[in-house]
C-alpha cells in the first residue's frame, strides 16, 4: 500500500508540474497576443499597407535602403546564386561591398521566408512589426524572472516596446536599432549565468548577444558594454559570486561562443572601417550628442500636444527621442525607495551609466554644446590641455579647437575619454542610441515598481477583505497600462508613410534592353534609399548608391560628378559606360535655371524625355516643421538625357 501511495502522489505530482507548465504556456500566448495587439494598433497604419507603403519619409531616413536589402537578399541568394554581401550594381563601377554599411543579417536573413512568400514589402513591414512584439515580450520575460510578477512583467514590457525611442527609429528606418529584443534576454541570462553559474545560461547568453551585434554594430559595441556592467553590478560581492571557477568557466563559454557566432560577419568590417578615414573635427562627433533635456522632454510625436512641443524644441527626431516616461520615472523611483536590493540598484546604476554615456563627448543642452565663461587666460590653458589630450596622448586622435570659443570653456564629458582611449569605440559616432540601455533600466525598474505597489496594497488590506481587493488590483494595473500608452502613443504614426510604388522614369528604364548605367542628378537626390530601390524595377547599375560609408573610387570622383555638365563630368560619365542621366528639376531648387542652360549648350547630351514623378509621401504631421527635411516633399520633375 505504501509503494502504490508514493506511485500516485508521483502521478499526481507529475500531473500538477504539467498542468503548472501548461498554464505557464497559455499565459504567454496571451501576454504574445497582447503585445501583437498593441503592436498592430500603436504603429497604425503601418498594418494597414503593408504590402504598399511604409512608415516614414523617403529622404531624410534609411527606410528604402532597408527595403532594398530585404529584397537584394532574396533576390542574389536565389534569383541569381551569388552572394548577398557584395553588389556590383551599387556605385558602377566599383560596386559596394555591404560591409561599408549595415548588414543587420539578424533581420535581413529571418524576413528571407516572408520574402519568398509575400514580397519585400511584407517582409520589411512584418519585421518592423515583430519587433515590437518581441521586444514587449522579451522584457516581459526579463522582468518576470526578476520578480516573478506578471503584472510587472507586462507593464515594463509595454514600456520598452513602445517607448519613444523605438517609434522615433522605425520611422527614420533604422532596422538594425529596431532588434531592441535581444538586450532584455541578454540581461536575463547573464542575470542566470551570474546566480547560477551554468554553462547552459552562458550559451544563451551568447545567442542573444550575437542576435544583438547582427543587428547593428552599434549593438555588438553597446549591449557587450551594458553586459559587462550588469554582470559587475549585479555579481556583488564578487569574491562570492564572479571568482569563482564555475563563473569563469561559463565566461569562457559566452565569449567564446559569442566571437564563433560574430567573428566572420565583423572581420570584414573591422577591415573596411580601418581603411576609411576618421572625423578630424571634435565638432563633428560632439553634435550626436544627447541633451539631459531629450530623456524628460515629452513625447514630441504625441497626437496631442506634440506639434505645440516640437515648435519649442526642435530636437533630433530620429535620434534624440530619448524619453522615458513620467509613469515609468515615477514608478521606476517608488521601487528604488521602497528596496534598494542588488538587482534594484544594479538597474539603477546601469541606466546611470548609460544616461551619461548618452550626453556624448560635452554637455549638451537643447541643440547645442554649454558653454562656460572663463577668464582669457583659463580659456587658453584649457583649450591648450585639451589639445594635447586629444591630439598627443589619444589613442584614437581627433582635434578639439573646433569647439573653441573665445573667452568660454565647454564641458567633457567621459565619452570623450571612452572614444579617445577605448579600442573600436572610435566606430561609434550617434551618443544618443546609448540611451536605450537607460531605457531598458526605467523600464525593468518601472515593473518593480508596479510590483511594490501591489503588494503594499496587500499588506493594508486586512485578511477577510483581500479576496474582494483581486478585481480592484486588476484594473489599477490596466490603468497604469492605459496611461503609459497615452502618454507613448503616436497615432496615427506622425513621421508619415511612403509608396513603394516604382516611378514613371523606373518603368520607363525597364524597359529599355541592354545593361548598361545611369545616374541621377543632382548628387543629393541621388543619395537615398528611394533611388536605391530604384534598381529593384529598372535593374540597371547605378554610379551612386547609398549606406554608411562609400567606396574610395566614387569619393575620389564624386566633386567630378557634381560640376555636371561640364567636359570633366561627362568625360567620366563616358568611361563609367553611362548611357542615361536623370536630372531632378525640381531638386536643383533655385539652381536649375542656370542647370538648364548649361544642359541646353552642351552637345554630348541628347534630351529624350520628361517624366513627372508621383507624389510617395503623406501623413506627416511634424517633419514639415524641422529644417533638413525639405526633399521628403519634392515631387520631382525628371529630365531625361543620353550620353552620346
Amino acid at each position: 500500500m505504501a509503494a502504490e501511495q508514493v506511485a500516485a502522489d508521483m502521478l499526481a505530482n507529475r500531473r500538477s508540474g504539467i498542468t503548472c507548465q501548461g498554464e505557464r504556456r497559455l499565459h504567454s500566448w496571451a501576454v504574445l497576443g497582447v503585445f501583437l495587439g498593441l503592436s498592430v494598433i500603436l504603429t497604425y497604419p503601418l498594418v494597414k499597407d503593408l504590402g504598399s507603403r511604409i512608415l516614414g519619409a523617403p529622404a531624410p531616413g534609411d527606410n528604402f535602403e532597408y527595403l532594398y536589402k530585404v529584397w537584394w537578399f532574396k533576390h542574389a541568394l536565389f534569383d541569381l546564386n551569388v552572394s548577398p554581401f557584395f553588389n556590383p550594381s551599387m556605385f558602377y563601377p566599383f560596386g559596394y561591398n555591404l560591409a561599408l554599411s549595415e548588414t543587420t543579417v539578424s533581420n535581413l536573413i529571418p524576413a528571407l521566408p516572408l520574402t519568398l512568400c509575400f514580397d519585400e514589402a511584407v517582409a520589411y513591414n512584418l519585421t518592423m512589426l515583430l519587433s515590437f512584439v518581441l521586444s514587449g515580450f522579451a522584457m516581459y520575460l526579463l522582468v518576470v524572472h526578476l520578480s516573478g510578477s506578471r503584472a510587472a512583467g507586462l507593464l515594463a514590457g509595454v514600456v520598452f516596446a513602445f517607448c519613444p525611442y523605438r517609434m522615433a527609429h522605425v520611422g527614420a528606418g533604422h532596422l538594425p536599432l529596431m532588434g531592441t529584443q535581444w538586450l532584455p534576454l541578454l540581461i536575463l541570462y547573464l542575470d542566470r549565468m551570474s546566480m547560477r553559474r551554468r554553462r547552459a545560461d552562458a550559451l544563451m547568453g551568447a545567442l542573444f548577444y550575437s542576435l544583438g551585434a547582427l543587428s547593428s554594430w552599434y549593438y555588438a559595441y553597446m549591449f557587450a558594454l551594458a553586459g559587462g556592467v550588469y554582470v559587475l553590478l549585479r555579481g556583488r560581492p564578487w569574491r562570492r559570486r564572479l571568482w569563482q571557477r564555475g563563473f569563469a568557466r561559463c565566461a569562457i563559454v559566452f565569449v567564446v561562443v559569442s566571437l564563433l557566432l560574430v567573428a566572420p560577419f565583423a572581420l570584414p568590417v573591422r577591415r573596411i572601417w580601418q581603411e576609411g578615414g576618421r572625423p578630424e573635427s571634435l565638432r563633428y562627433l560632439d553634435q550626436f550628442s544627447a541633451s539631459p533635456l531629450d530623456f524628460v522632454y515629452p513625447n514630441v510625436m504625441h497626437p496631442l500636444w506634440g506639434t505645440w512641443l516640437l515648435e519649442h524644441y526642435q530636437q533630433n527626431i530620429y535620434e534624440n527621442t530619448l524619453y522615458v516616461g513620467v509613469i515609468p520615472l515615477a514608478l521606476a523611483a517608488f521601487a528604488l525607495w521602497r528596496r534598494r536590493g542588488e538587482g534594484n540598484k544594479a538597474f539603477a546604476w546601469l541606466g546611470l551609466v548609460f544616461f551619461v554615456v548618452a550626453l556624448g563627448t560635452t554637455l549638451h543642452w537643447r541643440n547645442a554644446p554649454v558653454y562656460v565663461a572663463v577668464p582669457g587666460w583659463l580659456e587658453r590653458v584649457f583649450t591648450g590641455g585639451m589639445g594635447f589630450l586629444t591630439r598627443r596622448l589619444a589613442l584614437y586622435p581627433i582635434s578639439s579647437y573646433s569647439l573653441r570659443v573665445a573667452g568660454a570653456v565647454y564641458l567633457p564629458l567621459p565619452t570623450l575619454l571612452l572614444y579617445l582611449y577605448l579600442p573600436f569605440f572610435s566606430a561609434m559616432r550617434v551618443w544618443a542610441r546609448f540611451g536605450l540601455v537607460t531605457v531598458l533600466a526605467v523600464s525593468v525598474l518601472a515593473g518593480r515598481g508596479l510590483q511594490e505597489l501591489r503588494q503594499l496594497r496587500k499588506r493594508w488590506d486586512p485578511m477577510w477583505a483581500r479576496g474582494r481587493r483581486r478585481l480592484p488590483d486588476g484594473l489599477a494595473t490596466i490603468a497604469l497600462l492605459g496611461l503609459v500608452i497615452a502618454e507613448f502613443a503616436v497615432l496615427p504614426y506622425p513621421l508619415g508613410t511612403s509608396s513603394v510604388g516604382p516611378r514613371p522614369v523606373d518603368r520607363w528604364l525597364a524597359s529599355q534592353d541592354g545593361n548598361f548605367a545611369i545616374v541621377e542628378l543632382p548628387i543629393t537626390e541621388a543619395m537615398t534609399g528611394r533611388s536605391l530601390y530604384a534598381m529593384r524595377t529598372h535593374g540597371k547599375s547605378i554610379v551612386t548608391g547609398y549606406g554608411t560609408f562609400f567606396p574610395h573610387g566614387f569619393n575620389e570622383q564624386r566633386a567630378v560628378l557634381e560640376s555636371f555638365p561640364d567636359g570633366r563630368s561627362i568625360a567620366l560619365l563616358k568611361e563609367w559606360d553611362v548611357r542615361y542621366v536623370l536630372v531632378g528639376a525640381r531638386s536643383y531648387g533655385e539652381e536649375w535655371l542656370q542647370v538648364a542652360v548649361s544642359l541646353s549648350g552642351t552637345p554630348s547630351l541628347r534630351h529624350v524625355m520628361t517624366l513627372d514623378d508621383l507624389p510617395s509621401f503623406e501623413g506627416d504631421r511634424l517633419l514639415h516643421l524641422l529644417p533638413g527635411t525639405e526633399r521628403a516633399f519634392v515631387v520631382d520633375r525628371i529630365h531625361v538625357y543620353e550620353v552620346l
